[in-house]
């Protein structure tokens, strides 16, 4: 087979008036970037008169959808992810407002199961603000409504929202950083341990095979002295590439080191891991890798050890033995794998 050229990129990814129709526009912009720049609001009225009260206060501040009754809400949600906010009303056709909030909050979708919902009802229905809040809605607001009252509560509701939002974000972010690797958004050790520790539980639990494979790139420092650390980062992206596209969705591919790369392989034997173990060492060697200057060739020695068959118990025992086995491959001549101890015979090619 002939080398063909891989090459990856080092740089790192960093992240409406009316009242007939549904939806409704009730208050419109001119521009596309005022309409994103204006948030998102959804009302559920089915009474021409009370949706006209309710949209005067709102519609300088906030784009509005509206819907006859809960059932129409409910499919602009779907379809609309734009929306931040949701005010209702109770008593509707087909699908009332303590329906829909249940239906809400019960979404699988978190952006919807998390909207703020602020519910209105006649001062005369008592139990409606008990029901209200027992079925999570946010606020509640009596008619007839006080325009002064309803705008400083969809404000805060909004900004808390948005707060919360944000904090949010900013949690997947820091978790994302403290376990990726920034160079291949691979996995990093930390991520790899944990993760194997999971695996390695349920894979106990399930009385399973459960493999660990160490690759590590042969000579690798020629490459960094004759072409630069961008060639050699250019050379791990690329690795981390081709690990991810040959392995399975359940597996984890992990940078464990400057060179070093580990996969996870679940309910795999010996031999299953020794099957793709084969198959990562020829792929990397019928490849000729882009350095910026001259494509390259590489070759990488591979180590495993599989839960279940050999003598290891946890993820710090499963990595020293595959470590070991990495050291066997390298010692026998690199670009080679080895699933079993010195004096097994177990190395090729």
């Amino acid at each position: 087979m002939g080398n063909r050229t891989v090459s990856a990129s080092t740089e790192s990814p960093t992240a409406y008036g009316g009242v007939s129709d549904v939806p409704i526009l009730l208050h419109a912009r001119d521009e596309d970037e005022q309409v994103r720049s204006h948030p998102c609001i959804l009302l559920v009225e089915n009474s021409p008169t009370t949706l006209r009260l309710l949209s005067k206060p709102l519609s300088q501040r906030y784009t509005l959808l509206s819907a006859n009754d809960g059932i129409d809400a409910w499919n602009l949600l779907q379809t609309h992810p734009e929306i931040e906010l949701v005010i209702t009303d109770i008593l509707m056709p087909h699908l009332s407002g303590h329906e829909l909030l249940v239906k809400i909050r019960a979404s699988d979708d978190a952006q919807i199961r998390n909207l703020p919902v602020i519910v209105i009802a006649g001062a005369e229905d008592k139990d409606a603000r008990d029901l209200a809040f027992h079925n999570g809605a946010n606020d509640f607001v009596t008619k007839p409504i006080d325009s002064t009252e309803l705008q400083a509560r969809v404000r805060v509701h909004h900004k808390l929202a948005r707060t919360i939002h944000q904090l949010e974000l900013s949690r997947r972010q820091l978790t994302e950083q403290a376990t990726t690797d920034p160079l291949t958004r691979l996995k990093n050790r930390r991520a790899f341990f944990q993760e194997g520790r999971q695996s390695l539980a349920l894979s106990e639990r399930s009385r399973t095979h459960l493999s660990v494979m160490l690759l590590d790139i042969d000579h690798f420092k020629r490459i960094n002295d004759t072409y630069g650390h961008q060639a050699g980062d250019r050379v791990l992206t690329t690795i981390a590439e081709l690990l991810g596209e040959m392995g399975r969705t359940v597996d984890t591919v992990a940078r464990v080191g400057g060179e070093e790369f580990a996969i996870i392989l679940p309910d795999t034997s010996r031999e299953g891991a020794a099957v793709l173990a084969e198959r990562i060492r020829a792929a990397v060697e019928q490849s000729a890798f882009d350095t910026g200057t001259e494509p390259v060739s590489i070759t990488v020695s591979i180590g495993v050890a599989t839960f279940g068959t050999d003598a290891a118990d946890s993820m710090d025992t499963l990595l020293k033995v595959a470590d070991r086995r990495l050291y066997i491959s390298k010692k026998e001549g690199r670009n080679r794998i080895c699933t079993r101890d010195q004096g097994d015979s177990t190395t090729w090619p």
